[in-house]
């Protein structure tokens, strides 16, 4: 996929976090000269054009758009925030404070996001497609609600665009708590128009029998999947714990490597 970074109309030249943004991500940089975005797209010949744009960068692939916002995140611990409501995912993970987590399929970062509040520290989230990955790697970096408490999580995740399977082969034995997986559900919950871009840009293939051999190498604690409940996924993969709701369309599977 050929990708293109601009500023707004309004903007003549770059500024230098637009600067450090093209040096990190490698995309082509075509000034704007008061162009339309179709004109470039045309000029460029390109599948994707990225605006660097305040309070985030935007990408634009055709009709759709994508661009980072904590969205669910906020919701989830809003809820356990004030009404002590508790969130399944970080039931199934057991998080702990100072806990080291691996998020090997990132998406938009709403999951990252909660376990990084949790887990008071940093986590690692992959993403294979660059256009997602850096849009919402510097989405995040840029991000500021004036809520510290979701500031702080969201800017302890650090981005790394890269398939998860060779990043986790290139790891050591045990270098994570939790290595958690959440691949994009073969048949989607909802329709949502946030979430048609990342099911255009992201990596469809079901999740390798290797990966999961590989997570349960790097993980100290827990290997964790994300699925449709009664999905075929748990079983193909080797996770004969699934923990969740019969009110939750969403399960856990879980592979405990230490069971201490």
């Amino acid at each position: 996929m050929k990708i293109v970074a601009t500023t707004t109309q309004s903007r003549i030249e770059p500024d230098p976090a637009f600067r450090q943004f093209l040096d990190d991500s490698q995309f082509e940089y075509v000034p704007r000269q008061r162009r339309g975005l179709y004109a470039i797209q045309q000029e460029c010949q390109t599948d994707a054009i990225l605006v660097w744009q305040r309070p985030v960068p935007v990408l634009h692939i055709g009709e759709d758009k994508l661009f980072f916002h904590p969205s669910m995140a906020k919701v989830r611990l809003s809820a356990y925030r004030r009404k002590d409501q508790p969130d399944p995912l970080i039931e199934a993970a057991r998080v702990k404070p100072g806990d080291l987590i691996l998020d090997c399929t990132m998406g938009l970062g709403a999951d990252s996001i909660v376990l990084a509040y949790f887990a008071q520290g940093q986590v690692t989230a992959l993403e294979s497609s660059p256009a997602i990955a850096y849009t919402i790697k510097w989405g995040m970096r840029l991000y500021d609600s004036r809520m510290p408490w979701l500031d702080e999580a969201v800017h302890r995740i650090k981005v790394q665009a890269i398939d998860h399977l060779c990043y986790l082969q290139s790891l050591p034995d045990k270098s994570f708590d939790l290595v958690y997986f959440d691949p994009m559900f073969r048949k989607p919950l909802l329709k949502s128009e946030t979430l048609s871009p990342i099911r255009m840009l992201g990596d469809s293939l079901p999740l390798s029998e290797q990966a999961i051999s590989e997570a349960g190498r790097v993980a100290r604690k827990r290997v964790l999947l994300k699925e449709r409940a009664g999905s075929p996924e748990f079983s193909r993969l080797g996770f004969d714990q699934v923990v969740g709701s019969v009110h939750n369309q969403v399960h856990f599977g879980i592979i405990d490597v230490n069971s201490d």
